[in-house]
């Protein structure tokens, strides 16, 4: 019985060594790369040239982009060639102190350009902690930006999907591809002094863009935003010249914004202890929470940064400081924190002498 079926049982085995032989284990061909490396090169310069003029001031110095190629596109979760290129772009920016403000502004910016899937996390290590973030744009782009914390500068890079590289024959036409980008985003409008984006990323947003423009014969009415990147400082409250802002909307507490030609931006800085204490009286809880009333405070002297733009485009019509020249209880805050820094209050005097020639200036 067992000669009999060694044939069969040596038939069958030949038979699942010849299909087994047959089968194609390396599956379908990866899919071949559509645009040339050439021009999705020229795609990245274009984000990053766009980042640049959307979102940077002239104090945030960027380098040209640089341009790297990676060999090799099977580890893309899509696939790819091995013989593939993925493009690769990048700059740094450099801007001392205010880094971090223009990395959330270059991220403001690519958000509105398309990039989604945004991600954003902090790698701790040495020699310092990370901030990175990521996203990926519809034409393929990846976005990276990373900065080191108190470094002052941070990178932005882009690579790009799998291309079909120079040296190798047959590939898709050199341009035309890609679809044109759509005009850059213009900035977005806040109609409210209480925001100070308009002031500290122009680029990005400006107070009114219905607002008239500052032409023509005074007066030029003005808004004012007041703020300070000191967070445990306090400062008085002080306003505008009588007459220099829009009246109020009749049977209310509100003013037209599209009245308003000139934002005026003031920056309070803190500079040095005058070893002065003022004592201010509050009568609120929160004043007797913090330990009762009166309440003392450390009088710094200060300095008043002004920045005056036009409200509907953001473009700087003027700058100069106004020094801090207030008797001590003139400094007093309207409202009390827990803060035991004070600036010492503005030169209301000198505050009026540099706005009315623009506020009755004939353009």
């Amino acid at each position: 019985m067992a000669g009999r079926w060694s044939p069969l049982l040596g038939m069958t085995l030949c038979g699942v060594l010849a299909l087994t032989g047959c089968t194609d284990k390396t599956g379908p061909a990866p899919p071949a790369p559509v645009v040339t490396t050439e021009e999705f090169e020229q795609r990245l310069t274009e984000h990053l040239s766009r980042a640049v003029n959307g979102a940077l001031e002239p104090e945030a110095q960027a380098t040209p982009p640089s341009h790297s190629r990676i060999v090799g596109c099977a580890e893309l979760p899509e696939g790819g060639p091995t013989w593939g290129v993925r493009p690769r772009a990048e700059m740094t920016v450099s801007v001392g102190g205010k880094a971090e403000k223009y990395l959330d502004d270059v991220e403001t910016w690519m958000i509105r350009e398309g990039f989604g899937e945004h991600t954003k996390r902090l790698r701790t290590g040495t020699p310092a902690n990370v901030r990175e973030i990521t996203a990926e744009h519809e034409d393929g782009t990846e976005l990276l930006m990373e900065m080191a914390l108190g470094s002052g500068r941070f990178t932005v890079a882009l690579t790009g999907p799998c291309t079909w590289p120079p040296d190798r024959p047959g590939g898709p036409p050199t341009s035309g591809r890609l679809a044109p980008l759509p005009p850059p985003s213009g900035p977005t409008q806040t109609r409210n002094d209480a925001f100070k984006e308009p002031c500290t990323s122009p680029k990005l947003s400006v107070y009114n863009l219905s607002s008239r423009p500052f032409a023509g014969r005074g007066p030029h009415l003005m808004a004012m935003v007041r703020y300070s990147d000191e967070r445990s400082m306090e400062y008085a409250e002080f306003f505008l010249p009588d007459g220099f802002e829009p009246r109020y909307e009749l049977g209310t507490s509100r003013r037209n914004p599209d009245q308003v030609q000139l934002l005026v931006c003031v920056r309070v800085v803190a500079t040095r202890d005058s070893r002065q204490d003022v004592t201010c009286n509050y009568a609120s809880e929160q004043a007797l929470m913090a330990g009762g009333r009166p309440f003392t405070f450390d009088l710094f002297e200060s300095v008043y940064h002004v920045t005056v733009r036009e409200a509907r485009s953001g473009k700087m019509i003027s700058q100069f400081t106004v020094p801090g020249r207030q008797g001590a209880e003139d400094s007093c805050p309207y409202r009390m924190n827990y803060n035991r820094k004070l600036a010492r209050g503005i030169d209301e005097a000198a505050f009026e002498r540099r706005l009315r020639p623009l506020f009755e200036a004939r353009r």
